[in-house]
């Protein structure tokens, strides 16, 4: 088991998160019923990252069958943190904010 929380404060490196927007569950609305008040979920809004923590800390787990998690993006000063999946298992990705010299990574399993 494991939240959207931890691996967003594994990518972030310690910088502060500036912005958190929240998409759908996986696969729509399916395993909708694990997250707190989904409906009143603000999907699509930039929201700061101390009014997205609710939606941040529920627990699901990441493996293959079916997202357990809803979409997400982070920004922190040098990150977009986001989550891929395979087959139903959710995995979080980051990517720089702006352009660096670093040694990409090819997502995916």
């Amino acid at each position: 088991m494991t939240t959207l929380k931890i691996w967003i404060d594994n990518l972030s490196d310690g910088e502060p998160v500036e912005g958190v927007v929240f998409g759908e569950m996986g696969w729509g609305d399916y395993h909708a019923s694990i997250v707190p008040d989904y409906a009143g979920q603000p999907k699509g809004e930039v929201l700061s990252y101390e009014a997205a923590l609710r939606w941040l800390t529920y627990e699901f787990d990441d493996g293959y069958g079916s997202p357990e998690c809803n979409a997400v993006t982070a920004w922190t000063k040098s990150w977009v943190i986001t989550v891929i999946q395979y087959d139903g298992s959710p995995r979080p990705i980051r990517l720089p904010r702006n352009p660096i010299s670093y040694l990409p990574t090819m997502p995916g399993e």
